[in-house]
Order: structure tokens, then C-alpha cells, then sequence
């Protein structure tokens, strides 16, 4: 079976959204058709979401955050919303595009207290819950 064409959609397209598309891209393999978006998307790409990524070989530096316009050409069988926060927009978008639509509510890592070391924590267990999510749609597309 194909992988669905996954859309991922987060508040600022700036951290767990952009960790999905990629960690989707690398999990699914040659073919995977996945991006990412926000519904108020931020100017640039979160640094610390960029050195969690580069972690796993994965270069996000030069990211552009994007909205839900500018995902509105997307191929999409599936939306996944990974902030709670945005979830009637995300389903809504979803609705318009004929998509199924999936909530994963993935704590927000910009969110976290604490000195570098506790924030880079943080952001490695959203990176971490990510990869779990979609290695479970894996399973659940084989």
C-alpha cells in the first residue's frame, strides 16, 4: 500500500510541523509526499528545532515557515494537526480538501522552562513523540 500524502499542520510552522515533514520524508522513504504549514505561521524556522533535527542528519536551517494558503495545492489524503490549540482550523482544512483528518496534540516545546540543556530536552520529546506517531501510521498503512 502507498503512504498517503500527508499534510502537517501546527500554530506557527516553526517547530513540530516542520519536524513532521521531514521525519515523515525520512521514515516513509522515496515517494513519501508530505509538508507542513501553519495557521499563523512564524517568519522563520525555530533554532532549536533546527539542532534536535540535525541530530538525525537532517538539515532544516533554510525552512520557510508557510500557511494554510500556501498549502492549499498540497497533495493531502491525510491532515494531521499536531497543536491542540489550532484544531477546528486544521479539521476545517481538512474538510475543504476532502482529507481525513488526525489530532495528534504533541506538547509545545517552545513552551518549556529551564536553561539550554532542559529546553533541548524538550524539544527532543517532541521530535521523539513525532517519529512515534508516524511510525504507527506506518504500521497502520502496511
Amino acid at each position: 500500500m502507498t503512504a498517503p500524502a500527508v499534510i502537517f499542520v501546527c500554530g506557527r510552522n516553526a517547530v513540530r510541523s516542520p519536524m513532521a515533514e521531514a521525519l515523515y520524508r525520512r521514515l516513509v522513504g522515496e515517494g513519501a509526499r508530505a509538508s507542513s504549514c501553519g495557521v499563523e505561521p512564524a517568519g522563520m524556522a525555530d533554532g532549536y528545532m533546527i539542532s534536535v533535527m540535525a541530530e538525525l542528519g537532517e538539515d532544516l536551517s533554510d525552512f520557510d515557515c508557510r500557511d494554510l494558503a500556501d498549502a492549499r495545492e498540497d497533495p493531502a489524503d491525510l491532515v494531521v494537526c499536531l497543536a491542540a490549540d489550532v484544531d477546528a482550523e486544521a479539521r476545517a482544512f481538512a474538510e475543504k480538501r476532502g482529507a481525513r483528518y488526525a489530532l495528534w496534540p504533541i506538547e509545545d516545546p517552545t513552551r518549556a522552562d529551564g536553561d539550554r540543556f532542559l529546553k533541548l530536552a524538550a524539544y527532543r520529546a517532541a521530535r521523539d513523540a513525532i517519529e512515534a506517531r508516524i511510525s504507527a501510521l506506518g504500521a497502520e498503512s502496511a
